[in-house]
């Protein structure tokens, strides 16, 4: 298997046996005593495993470096409460494993809930506006999605001096389908204009397409863009295309170019 990490103080091997449990052998260790630095998003319950030997492995080398965890993309964030009767809070139990590993630092980037920063001891959460201002483009109009993205969008609107519009959509909790989107602008507001949706997480992308379109149904001369941090992607870009202008995301979980967790965006 290939290694979902990278560490500043040594190397490793992982491999997985045919039952399905996974091994983590580190070699040429650097003994320090500045921060070892791991870095990679966890995007599968094996990540999450790698990652537990990977600490579980170095401390038997080293008791005293502190070690920092730089996890772009924060895995379940999206469960950030119990919805339904019955449910796990699946958030709260990845906090704690994260949290068991005693890191001095997790840097995060764009938390889809302030809960995963609360529940994560040491967490410095990168606000998107950081990503945003690497964009080359200003834009007449910044459109928050929904209510859960209204605060991060505003806190861009501010400092970008570009003023904010809000969208919602009213999404089934229990199948997870969205059942309406609004857009709370005029058509005269947006006539000719160009303007950035903002959000933090991009599966398939229903929720863009369908906000894309009550846009161009309410002006179509407005041209749109998007930004998202963690661009998943699950079907492809064509979906996205056909009435976005423009796609930028970050290298935190993008499987359309390697990542680097460097914060560099990769533009499509």
């Amino acid at each position: 298997m290939t290694p979902n990490f990278s560490v500043s103080a040594c190397i490793y091997t992982i491999i997985k046996f045919p039952s399905g449990e996974l091994q983590v052998t580190i070699s040429d260790f650097i003994f320090t005593r500045i921060p070892i630095v791991i870095k990679g998003s966890i995007l599968s319950s094996d990540h999450l495993m790698e990652l537990l030997q990977l600490v579980s492995a170095i401390r038997d080398r080293d008791l005293i470096s502190p070690i920092e965890l730089v996890m772009p993309y924060c895995a379940y964030s999206r469960q950030d409460r119990i919805c339904n009767e019955g449910e796990s809070f699946s958030l709260k139990l990845f906090a704690q494993l994260i949290n068991s590993c005693n890191f001095t630092s997790v840097t995060t980037w764009d938390n889809h809930s302030d809960v995963s920063t609360a529940l994560i001891n040491n967490c410095i959460n990168v606000h998107p506006k950081h990503f945003i201002s690497k964009i080359e483009h200003t834009y007449d109009y910044f459109i928050s999605p929904d209510a859960g993205s209204n605060k991060k969008v505003f806190t861009c609107s501010q400092t970008f001096n570009t003023p904010m519009i809000r969208a919602d959509k009213t999404r089934d909790v229990t199948t997870g389908k969205i059942t309406d989107t609004q857009i709370f602008a005029t058509a005269d507001q947006l006539a000719n204009k160009t303007v950035l949706i903002i959000d933090d997480i991009c599966q398939g992308g229903r929720t863009f397409i369908q906000l894309a379109e009550a846009i161009k149904t309410l002006q179509p001369s407005c041209t749109i863009h998007l930004y998202l941090t963690h661009g998943f992607f699950d079907i492809g870009l064509s979906y996205l295309s056909t009435h976005i202008d423009h796609i930028y995301t970050t290298s935190s979980v993008c499987k359309l170019s390697p990542p680097s967790y460097d914060g560099l965006l990769t533009i499509i």
